[in-house]
């Protein structure tokens, strides 16, 4: 079935492959992340039919890098199907301990300026898939840059773009209390600071912020002022 692909404005002509996968072998690998979807004009990441193959966050001052980071959906799927138990033809059990709760990202980041060091990171979740779950129902977020690596990027980038490749991973239980986690995904940011120090607000006159169908001024665009009619 073919897909469409959505980019953004100053995003690069996606090629090879949309993301990179690793399967662990420390538990059966079972619910799976996907593609990344696009947000589409809503922001709503519910076509499951579009998806993006990277993204850009601008860090000038005025823009929303540093309250909203980038959150990206990506379709995903529970692999395992629900046990029904049935007792003398009464359904006792519909089947819910295969359900997938994950608790906990672990993000880890590959950046092109090597004078930062970016740290692996963690973060408290609560996202669940029930079994059986498919990809075109189903959708799970991230947010890619974690607080300690937004700020080490504040803290150091120009105009020049650097490229930030993040490398995730759920863990979490079934309902059923088997541990389990998802396979690792890598997504690429462009990320840079269009006019360091030069905060773009107040907008002029007749014109305002840029914010995009995410509502965050930078993300996927420059941050800039646009006509406001």
């Amino acid at each position: 079935m073919s897909r469409r692909l959505a980019v953004p404005p100053l995003l690069a002509a996606a090629t090879g492959a949309l993301l990179l996968l690793a399967g662990c072998s420390a538990d059966p690998l079972n619910v799976v992340i996907l593609n990344a979807r696009a947000p589409g004009e809503k922001c709503d990441f519910l076509d499951s039919t579009l998806f993006v193959a990277r993204g850009t966050l601008d860090f000038r001052p005025g823009g929303d890098a540093l309250f909203f980071g980038y959150f990206q959906a990506f379709s995903w799927e529970n692999q395992m199907q629900p046990p029904v138990i049935n007792v003398s033809g009464d359904k006792v059990d519909p089947g819910g301990g295969n359900d997938f709760i994950g608790d906990t990202i672990v993000y880890d980041y590959q950046y092109s300026d090597p004078a930062v060091t970016l740290a692996s990171e963690t973060q408290n979740v609560r996202e669940a898939i029930s079994a059986g779950a498919t990809p075109d129902k189903n959708f799970m977020g991230a947010d890619l840059i974690q607080p300690k690596a937004l700020a080490a990027l504040n803290a150091s980038l120009t105009p020049t773009a650097q490229t930030l490749v993040v490398t995730f991973q759920m863990f979490g239980k079934t309902a059923g209390g088997t541990s389990k986690h998802t396979n690792k995904v890598s997504f690429p940011l462009t990320v840079y600071n269009s006019a360091p120090g030069v905060n773009i607000l107040p907008c002029p006159t007749g014109t305002k912020l840029y914010l995009g169908p995410c509502g965050v001024a930078g993300r996927d665009a420059p941050v800039q002022c646009v006509s406001a009619q």
